[in-house]
């Protein structure tokens, strides 16, 4: 065995299937299998013994997610053999029952009957941390949600997504949460292939390999999630949106998620899973009224006033209405505020490029970058802010991805 190999055990109920397995395990030269078992709970008791580097786990799809044998042994088996890399292997289990494996401390959930190319591309993820611990921190999701339409939570999510890429500290994901019809895509002059729908219809089989091709890849290094790019009939699920957050902050530092207006069930479930919301308004009666309505319902969803933080957009734009009045209306401080430049905006927009790229010496961009870059560190604005105005550490090897 060469001194670099993984050592890999093999644990499933199925002689069919594991044979299978066992012949893509060892025609790789890097892999040295050392274990095989019929069952979960013999593994638990003999696999500590052989020092494996990777454990390649059967899940039964007729498990309940809510009580699984196998996510209650990958539990175990993680907190046994903490250094230890686990696989989960399956065929037709639900999206919520991968969710529970994956955070349970599976690396990845491979679709049965597995794949070579699918088998060594998460070795080759697995390659990449090996001499360090196992990555097990998941990424930040960042929500920009607006109760009406036309305040400027899209550029506001796209502007701060391509900052946080140019920046290179993480990688970087727009997600635009959304079945009608796509704005990121006209914003950022997008071609894509796939959308959000193709994402959640896949999530079940998710690996690296089918994210990458689902994906697509802005000029800046932004990776993005694009709504469909024609109007769709009906709405994500909340499981759907549940699964989906969990499966992309597991590769992406940072999670962006452009939300839609209103609170159905996939808003709200992206809003419950969120690290932090940017919640946009303006200063106007009109946006006023409306904020202060969808905040009375985010108390009612039982959301934590904490991690939501209310950005001005367009300040400066009239006098009427002062920032005191929406503290007072909105009951939360201001935590940011952007300067009045809509013609630059505009002419962004409609050049399908980014302000912070199409102008960056235009005061709203350096702001937006201020913003972007106080959001990469710890969320608390920086000295230098007047208030007027941070996918896994890892380079995918990819020649050209589809779509990008």
């Amino acid at each position: 065995m060469a001194p670099s190999a993984l050592r890999a055990v093999l644990v499933d109920s199925d002689a069919g299937a594991r044979a299978a397995t066992r012949r893509l395990l060892v025609d790789i030269p890097t892999v040295t299998l050392v274990g095989e078992y019929s069952g979960l709970a013999e593994a638990l008791l003999h696999a500590a013994a052989t020092r494996p580097d990777l454990l390649v786990v059967e899940v039964d799809a007729d498990e309940s997610p809510a009580a699984s044998p196998a996510v209650t042994a990958i539990e175990q088996l993680a907190r046994k053999l903490p250094e230890t890399a686990i696989l989960a292997t399956g065929h037709g289990v639900s999206a919520e029952l991968v969710v529970r494996v994956l955070r349970a401390g599976a690396l990845e959930f491979l679709r049965r009957p597995v794949e070579r190319v699918d088998l060594v591309a998460a070795l080759e993820k697995l390659a990449r941390f090996r001499g360090s611990a196992l990555p097990r921190n998941p990424g930040r999701i960042t929500s920009v949600f607006a109760a009406k339409g036309g305040l400027g939570a899209t550029t506001l999510a796209i502007n701060l997504g391509v900052s946080m890429a140019e920046r290179g500290e993480g990688k970087t994901l727009l997600v635009e949460l959304d079945t009608r019809q796509s704005d990121i895509v006209t914003f950022l002059d997008l071609r894509p292939r796939y959308s959000i729908l193709d994402v959640v219809e896949n999530i079940g089989r998710m690996d690296e390999s089918l994210l990458r091709g689902l994906l697509t890849r802005h000029a800046s290094g932004l990776w993005t999630v694009p709504g469909p790019t024609r109007l769709e009939r009906g709405q994500l699920s909340p499981e759907q949106v549940s699964g989906a957050i969990e499966v992309l902050r597991s590769y992406f530092d940072h999670v962006l998620m452009d939300l839609r207006h209103d609170f159905d069930p996939g808003t709200i479930a992206a809003l419950e899973a969120s690290d932090m919301i940017l919640f946009v308004t303006s200063l106007d009666v009109a946006a006023l009224r409306s904020g202060a309505a969808a905040l009375a319902a985010f108390r009612h969803l039982g959301l934590d006033s904490k991690k939501i933080k209310v950005v001005v957009m367009r300040d400066g734009s009239g006098d009427d209405v002062t920032v005191r009045h929406a503290r007072n209306t909105l009951g939360l401080p201001v935590y940011w505020r952007t300067p009045n430049d809509y013609q630059t905006v505009v002419a962004s927009i409609n050049a399908g490029r980014p302000v912070v790229s199409a102008s960056p010496r235009a005061k709203i961009s350096k702001n937006l970058r201020e913003l972007a870059e106080t959001l990469c560190g710890d969320g608390r604005p920086g000295r230098g802010s007047t208030h007027k105005r941070a996918f896994l550490s890892m380079t995918w090897p990819i020649k050209r991805l589809s779509g990008a």
